[in-house]
């Protein structure tokens, strides 16, 4: 080996013993404040995101939030003048943020709950955009619940059972993603009908 060149293996000793760099008593306690802050931070977040149920499992009892949340097979249905082909939703995308919706608290309007048909003010049925539709929910492989029909209003935001013992409005920041959600759905399934048709 020559008297110029370096040994290729250096432990940089100057690097790890640097005399800038020094942990003091802020340092640390800045970290662990840091550290507070996200796991705060983080459980806000979790709570703030689920699913609030109370009020909804009060307005509509058990059997209709069990089917939201656990049933099987959840089909779309046209109601009043609509014409639309029945849907079947199970396995559809976006059926969980539908699901959620119909279930968190957080998107009623809780001074409006009654008796009464959701189905008033329909109006005449627009092709593509649906009006007023139903929710047949059923379980028929586990049978945890009877069947559970749910009537949507998306002229006027009522939501209510089909026999109409009890409704109530959904906020209006909540309507139209309701309406996107079965506008889409109706759309697609049209257009895959259209297909298998040619």
């Amino acid at each position: 080996m020559s008297q110029g060149s370096t040994n290729p293996i250096s432990d940089h000793s100057d690097k790890y013993n640097d005399p800038r760099v020094s942990i003091t008593r802020r340092g640390i306690l800045i970290a662990v404040g840091i550290g507070i802050f996200s796991i705060v931070g983080a459980a806000v977040s979790i709570v703030g995101r689920g699913t609030q149920l109370e009020k909804t499992t009060q307005f509509w009892g058990e059997e209709v939030i069990l089917a939201l949340q656990l049933g099987e097979r959840m089909e779309l249905r046209p109601r009043g003048m609509e014409t639309f082909t029945p849907v079947d939703l199970s396995g559809t995308p976006g059926l969980g943020h539908l699901r959620r919706l119909l279930l968190d608290e957080r998107n009623y309007d809780f001074t409006t709950p009654g008796e009464g048909n959701a189905m008033d003010d329909c109006g005449e049925p627009i092709e593509k955009k649906p009006r007023c539709i139903q929710l047949r929910l059923t379980d028929p492989t586990a049978h945890r619940f009877d069947v559970v029909e749910l009537d949507l209003n998306l002229e006027t935001g009522w939501v209510g059972t089909s026999d109409g013992q009890r409704r109530i409005r959904v906020l209006e920041r909540t309507l139209p993603k309701l309406r996107k959600y079965f506008e889409t759905t109706i759309t697609v399934q049209q257009l895959r009908s259209d297909l298998r048709e040619k």
